[in-house]
């Protein structure tokens, strides 16, 4: 299905235009975020959804890249770390760390995780198709929320994502509650935020592991 089917009608204009004004005048201000995070994992081969719950630390940092944290502590405990091009995941029951270097996809991998936290409007115009699909009601949330819907422009994201959506309160400030990342095969991830926190104050080392002696340091791939 050609990407012009999904474009915005000419109703829904006015109101993708308020909404990336809204992150326009929000995005200079960021610095980082906090949140609690609920993952759901869909595969679509299977029909099957895991679930896994914990914190998230998101921060830009003076590089201009963008680092974050995500603290699994259940079902399976598991910290997973991204910061300058590479992502580490420690499992702390088998005293793990699993390292990848991401090279050139290091930049696609700061744009994924910047949906909706300090990219500006311009930026996701830039990139995406953005269609606002109404506004909702959630499920344990309180207030109205836009639906939007991102379909990637370029051909390189598209081999990994089909298709963005975020649900953004209709007021205040401009940051998702909810999103939903899309892939070709058909597999979803959706993340819930709760407890969101905007530019709290965070130690220098907020995004550093701290490992025991004795961790077990793996390559996958090399």
């Amino acid at each position: 299905m050609s990407l012009a089917c999904f474009a915005a009608p000419p109703e829904n204009k006015a109101e993708v235009k308020a909404l990336l004004a809204r992150m326009d005048k929000a995005a200079p201000a960021f610095k980082a975020m906090t949140a609690r995070v609920t993952h759901v994992t869909h595969t679509d081969v299977i029909n099957e959804d895991s679930t896994e719950s914990g914190t998230m630390i998101m921060q830009k940092l003076p590089s201009g890249e963008v680092g974050g944290l995500v603290d699994i502590v259940s079902p399976d405990p598991h910290k997973l770390v991204v910061e300058k091009k590479q992502v580490q995941r420690y499992f702390p029951k088998i005293k793990t760390l699993e390292v990848y270097d991401l090279g050139d996809k290091g930049e696609l991998l700061d744009k994924f995780m910047m949906i909706g936290f300090g990219t500006s409007g311009a930026e996701l115009a830039k990139d995406y198709e953005v269609t606002v699909l109404g506004t909702e009601s959630l499920k344990d949330q309180s207030g109205k929320f836009v639906h939007a819907r991102l379909l990637p422009k370029s051909a390189e994201v598209r081999q990994y994502v089909k298709s963005a959506e975020l649900w953004i309160p209709e007021a205040n400030d401009p940051y998702p509650v909810c999103e939903k990342i899309l892939q070709p095969s058909g597999d979803y991830l959706t993340v819930n935020y709760s407890d969101l926190k905007i530019n709290p104050p965070l130690r220098a080392d907020a995004l550093q592991l701290k490992l025991p002696a004795g961790v077990n340091t793996v390559h996958p791939g090399k």
